[in-house]
C-alpha cells in the first residue's frame, strides 16, 4: 500500500525543484536570446558610397549601427578595396551600394545575399532613354586623360547605365524605399519601437524630398527658356535635365577619345557651343581641368564660378545641401534668381533625421 506521506513529499520535492530550475531554464534563454541580438546590433549595416551612407542614416532608426566604407573625398570609380575592408564586408549585417555602375569595386558583391543593390539596375527607370542617347557612359573611361588634362578622375566609365540618378529626387524617393524594406529585415518583428521609428523617418525622408523637388521646379522656372542648357564635361546631370526640363550636353560626346584638342574637334565642339546659344560651361572640379579651360579660353564661354557635383556630397553637407548647390549654381550661371534660403529648412530637417 502507498504511503500518502511519502507521495506527497515526493511531489512537493518534485515541485520545489521544478520551481528553482524553471528560472534557470528561461534565464538561459533570455540570456542566449540577448547575447545573439547583442552579436546581431554588433554587426554594421555598411553604406559603399558616400551618398548612399548619408541616405542610409536618413532612413534607419538610431540603433541601427551604419558604417561608411568609402571617404567622400575618395573617387568612387577609381577605388579599390582593402583586404581589410573586404572583411569588414564579408561581418556586416547588409552591405546597401548603388552599384558596380558607379562603384567597378563592388563588382564581385553583386550576388552576395546581404548585398542590396539601391542604384540604376535596381530602381525603374523609364526604359532609360538617356542611356541609349548617350553612349559615352560606356567607353569614355578609355580616354587617354593624361593627354587631356593629367587627372584620374576621367577615368569614369559606367558600364552602359548612367548611375547618377540620385539628380532626381523622384529617384531618391525610390531608392529610400529600398533601403527600407532592407533595414526592415534586419529589425526582430518583435522590435516594434524600431520598426515604427523606421516607418516614421521613412515618412519624413519622403516629404522632404518631395518638398526638394517643389523648390527645384520653382528655382528652374525663372531661367529664361533660350538658355536652359547645361553643358559640361560628362553628362551626370541627364537625371537632373530630364526631371526639370533642362538639356544637358556633354563635351565628352564631341571629343570622344582625343587624347588631345586637335583643330577639327575643337572646330565641332565650338560650332556645337555657338549652335545652343551656350552661355557658360559647368566644370565639375575645383580646380577646372585643363580641357574645360581651354574649351571656355577658345569658345570666350566663361565656366562657372562655382563647380557642380555630379558624383555624389560636397566636402561638407548632406544629400539635400548639394542638391541646393547644384540647383543655385545652374540657375544663377544661366540668368535665373536662385532662393537658396528658402530650401534652408530642407536641409535642416534632413540633418536632424541622419543625426544618431
Amino acid at each position: 500500500m502507498s504511503n500518502p506521506l511519502g507521495f506527497s513529499f515526493y511531489k512537493r520535492t518534485f515541485l520545489n525543484r521544478s520551481i528553482l530550475v524553471s528560472p534557470l531554464l528561461v534565464g538561459v534563454v533570455f540570456i542566449s536570446g540577448s547575447n545573439q541580438d547583442l552579436h546581431a546590433k554588433e554587426k554594421s549595416i555598411i553604406a559603399i558610397e558616400p551618398l548612399v551612407c548619408d541616405v542610409v542614416k536618413a532612413i534607419s532608426p538610431p540603433s541601427r549601427k551604419i558604417t561608411c566604407l568609402i571617404n567622400r573625398s575618395e573617387n568612387v570609380h577609381n577605388f579599390r578595396m582593402s583586404p581589410k575592408q573586404a572583411q569588414m564586408l564579408s561581418n556586416a549585417s547588409q552591405i546597401i551600394t548603388l552599384g558596380p555602375e558607379m562603384t567597378p569595386a563592388m563588382k564581385k558583391w553583386v550576388g552576395n545575399p546581404i548585398t542590396l543593390l539601391i542604384g540604376a539596375s535596381a530602381i525603374k527607370i523609364e526604359k532609360n532613354a538617356h542611356n541609349k542617347e548617350n553612349g559615352h557612359h560606356q567607353d569614355h573611361g578609355n580616354m587617354n586623360s593624361a593627354g587631356i588634362n593629367g587627372q584620374n578622375h576621367d577615368h569614369h566609365s559606367h558600364g552602359g547605365l548612367d548611375p547618377h540618378i540620385w539628380h532626381n529626387p523622384q529617384n531618391i524617393i525610390k531608392m529610400g524605399k529600398l533601403i527600407s524594406e532592407g533595414v526592415k529585415k534586419t529589425i526582430s518583428v518583435f522590435d516594434r519601437s524600431n520598426r515604427k521609428i523606421l516607418e516614421k523617418k521613412s515618412e519624413s525622408f519622403e516629404s522632404i524630398l518631395l518638398g526638394l523637388e517643389h523648390w527645384t521646379k520653382q528655382q528652374i522656372s525663372t531661367i529664361p527658356t533660350s538658355q536652359r542648357t547645361i553643358v559640361s564635361k560628362h553628362n551626370g546631370m541627364k537625371y537632373y535635365g530630364d526631371a526639370f526640363g533642362l538639356k544637358t550636353v556633354s563635351l565628352l560626346d564631341f571629343l570622344g577619345h582625343s587624347s588631345s584638342l586637335r583643330p577639327k574637334t575643337i572646330s565641332s565642339v565650338l560650332s556645337k557651343l555657338k549652335e545652343e546659344n551656350i552661355k557658360v560651361i559647368f566644370p565639375e572640379q575645383k580646380p577646372s581641368s585643363k580641357l574645360m579651360r581651354n574649351i571656355s579660353k577658345q569658345s570666350s564661354i566663361p565656366l562657372s564660378s562655382k563647380p557642380i557635383y555630379v558624383d555624389g556630397l560636397m566636402p561638407t553637407g548632406n544629400t539635400i545641401s548639394v542638391a541646393i548647390h547644384n540647383t543655385c549654381t545652374i540657375v544663377n550661371s544661366l540668368g535665373g534668381l536662385c532662393e537658396k534660403d528658402t530650401a534652408k529648412s530642407l536641409e535642416d530637417q534632413w540633418r536632424l533625421l541622419t543625426l544618431p
